[in-house]
């Protein structure tokens, strides 16, 4: 049996972790990693209410397997979600055409630094000390410079249906979450 060495250990130890905190930096910075490749599925998303401070909302592009889509880019630096359900389509071989489902009851999703990438959103939003057509590079490095963005200290939103490319937190919470696999014809979003 081979014995590691201490010193090698740890400087194993630290070149992983660095490349680790790499990784989360810059999908706290760019919503996600510029080299990973997203899965092509759109998702649903229902909530019945959405309260957020720190609201940023600019155009930008979510990298699919296939190729970039055009999104809305909303970041919310502390989210919290009211009846959130979430499903995604899902092919299972042997199993044919299934969803992801996660539903969560209540106030009990709650987020820091949320980054959304959504090619549609439907609901009625309320903005607190809005800025409308501000340069989104001022809101977020990953943003061209001269192009459109909207800045808000607050939002209220209420039912709102949304479609979406990806999603990342540096932290997510959802207490009391339901997640499974159901029938395409049984999803209850």
């Amino acid at each position: 049996m081979g014995h590691t060495k201490g010193k090698r250990f740890a400087g194993v130890m630290a070149v992983g972790l660095l490349a680790t905190a790499g990784v989360g930096v810059a999908m706290a910075q760019g919503g996600l990693s510029a080299n990973l490749a997203l899965s092509n599925t759109v998702f649903n998303q229902e909530v019945s209410g959405l309260d957020a401070t720190g609201v940023s909302i600019f155009g930008g592009v979510d990298s699919q397997h296939d190729g970039d889509t055009g999104v809305a880019r909303l970041i919310f630096e502390d989210a919290t979600i009211t009846d959130m359900c979430m499903t995604a389509p899902l092919n299972l071989p042997g199993l044919g055409e299934k969803r992801f489902q996660m539903l969560v009851p209540g106030e009990n999703t709650t987020a820091e630094h949320l980054v959304l990438g959504s090619p549609g959103l439907v609901g009625g939003l309320s903005l607190s000390n809005a800025q409308i057509g501000v340069d989104a590079s001022q809101l977020d490095d990953e943003a061209p410079a001269g192009s459109w963005g909207l800045h808000a200290d607050g939002l209220n939103a209420k039912d709102q249906v949304i479609k979406a490319t990806s999603i990342a937190a540096d932290k997510l919470t959802a207490a009391g979450s339901k997640v499974g696999i159901v029938d395409a014809d049984k999803a209850e979003c």
